[in-house]
């Protein structure tokens, strides 16, 4: 019996991926490359492995972006205003982290939507993510202090629209 219980707790961590993850959270920068064109934005977010998330851009203008399973909500302070959308095509990040197939001990790579991802492992932990874009932007998101299996409260993934801002639905 205990060799039925080693061979098996051996099969499941060596089938365990470092991207394997209940919560992740993170700082990030991103940078846009596009044609001769470079953008670059910061911020932080926060993502569980049921797709909820909330990326928080602090520059160049501020937003955040909450995921649910089904909708997208984009709020503007600076404009008063939310964008509602439905999930359709979205970047998923938790999907593409968690069906990432690993190429080397540092490097993992997923498809996602037609859009081949490669993952960057630092210390056990994503590091960067870089992809190219269907309009051929080359998208780098490089993550610090990254934090994963901490518990995120639902309170900071749950949208809040302030009163008086104007609501587009897409």
């Amino acid at each position: 019996m205990k060799q039925i219980i080693a061979l098996l707790a051996i099969y499941i961590y060596s089938h365990a991926s470092v991207l394997d993850f209940t919560t992740l959270q993170s700082d990030f920068t991103q940078t846009l490359n596009s044609n001769d064109k470079k953008a670059n934005y910061s911020g932080k977010f926060y993502i569980k492995n049921n797709n909820e998330a909330l990326w928080i851009y602090k520059k160049p203008n501020p937003k955040k972006i909450y995921f649910t399973n089904s909708k997208i909500i984009m709020i503007e302070d600076e404009l008063e205003q939310a964008i509602i959308s439905n999930f359709n095509e979205n970047i998923n990040l938790s999907e593409i982290l968690l069906n990432a197939k690993k190429i080397t001990d540092s490097l993992y790579e997923a498809d996602f939507q037609d859009t081949k991802y490669k993952i960057t492992i630092k210390e056990n932990l994503p590091f960067n993510i870089s992809y190219e874009d269907k309009l051929g932007n080359k998208i780098d998101i490089t993550l610090s202090n990254v934090v994963k299996d901490k518990e995120i409260s639902q309170d900071i993934l749950t949208p809040k629209i302030p009163n008086g801002y104007d609501i587009i639905t897409q």
